[in-house]
């Protein structure tokens, strides 16, 4: 059912949800469908998870809000886990992943006008990433179909096509802040950033210029290890979160090294939802649970379980004639060439009872919940054959 006071840019939707629990969800009409969608990756313990609903509800029923004029203990908690996490010194909590790669770069070049080199201020990107839909975002975003048609962007963005390691290369000049990178290039097609990039990366950052991981589909688990960053062998300088951060509330973060975060001082940067203290308490809640070593170790196990029946049952159906593969991405998000209509696909998977996403106009995308069990697993295959028959 459409409603038609909703701004209509997210186009025609005709599934109304009516609740969701675990791995699944179910309609206003009865029907349940494996959920391989989870919010667009948000969902990393399923819906409703029983320890984020207990953490909502016990933070709603201390205070709801209070601003960042006063120390949060949820938020203080927060960052005090995502520290220890990852290794770096401070955290700016912001609303949303957009908000978070916004921060990112005003905190990149910030450092550079703090040590005497305002010029510094430029932003190198690749083609087919995607940092967000405001202005700064959407003029690192290296796709024309999200910026085009909303007038002059910000200047000082310098797009390079991906993985072109020369480009990269002759991209650095002495303007350069800092290069924004994705190790997986989710929404652009599920492109797997290359290794000669990351050592491209890793020179120029020896040079002096800084590196902002955008980890925000790809942290925090969703490719097998807290940080895609870690399997490319990338120690970034400012990394930026959201999607799974917040249990399901909006909650973005920036996590700055020691020399950022000594640049920054009252006033450089605010927010006032940023932060808040119930999405801060549901975060903390997640990352308990996705932090436990037993957790991290299954999940791993079923992550390779269901890439390797994937990958086999791309390889037969491409041996019987159908357009399909290769396979890419990392852990549990998975992207799948597909040579036909994906849209069609996806309707497939949906009579089947699995949601499925779409990674630009040829890539069948799965973004399950971490904690998908083996047999839905099993259930999501099963339905894939069926779809592809």
């Amino acid at each position: 059912m459409q409603n038609n006071h909703l701004l209509g840019v997210y186009g025609s939707r005709d599934l109304t949800i009516a609740r969701g629990q675990g791995s699944y969800i179910w309609d206003t009409e009865g029907h349940r469908y494996l959920d391989c969608v989870s919010g667009v990756a948000v969902n990393a313990l399923g819906h409703s998870a029983s320890v984020v609903v207990d953490a909502i509800r016990a933070q709603t029923e201390q205070f709801i809000h209070a601003s960042n004029l006063y120390v949060l203990p949820s938020q203080k908690a927060l960052a005090e886990k995502l520290a220890e996490l990852s290794g770096f010194d401070a955290v700016f909590f912001s609303n949303s992943g957009a908000e978070a790669n916004e921060g990112a770069f005003k905190f990149a070049r910030h450092y550079f006008v703090a040590a005497g080199n305002p010029e510094r201020c430029e932003v190198v990107s690749f083609t087919n990433s995607f940092h967000g839909r405001t202005y700064a975002a959407m003029a690192a975003t290296g796709q024309d179909k999200i910026r085009l048609g909303f007038g002059p962007l910000p200047p000082g963005f310098v797009t390079v096509p991906v993985n072109d390691a020369a480009g990269l290369r002759k991209a650095i000049g002495p303007k350069t802040a800092a290069v924004i990178y994705e190790c997986v290039l989710a929404e652009g097609g599920v492109i797997d950033l290359s290794p000669e990039i990351a050592e491209v990366l890793r020179e120029v950052q020896a040079q002096g210029v800084l590196l902002i991981a955008d980890e925000i589909q790809t942290g925090l688990w969703r490719t097998g290890t807290f940080l895609a960053s870690e399997g490319l062998g990338l120690k970034p300088d400012l990394v930026t979160l959201a999607k799974p951060l917040g249990g399901g509330l909006p909650l973005g973060a920036v996590l700055v090294s020691a020399k950022i975060a000594a640049a920054l001082k009252a006033g450089d940067h605010g927010s006032t939802f940023g932060g808040n203290p119930v999405s801060c308490a549901a975060g903390l809640a997640v990352l308990k649970v996705l932090s436990d070593p037993a957790f991290i170790k299954d999940m791993n196990e079923r992550s390779a379980f269901l890439r390797k029946e994937l990958q086999a049952l791309i390889e037969t159906k491409a041996a019987a004639g159908i357009n399909i593969g290769p396979m890419s991405g990392k852990g549990f998000l998975i992207g799948i060439q597909w040579g036909g209509d994906v849209i069609a696909l996806q309707k497939k998977l949906r009579d089947e009872g699995v949601l499925a996403h779409r990674a630009g106009a040829s890539v069948l995308r799965l973004l399950p919940p971490l904690n998908i069990s083996r047999e839905e697993i099993k259930e999501l295959l099963g339905a894939m054959e069926r779809a592809l028959a």
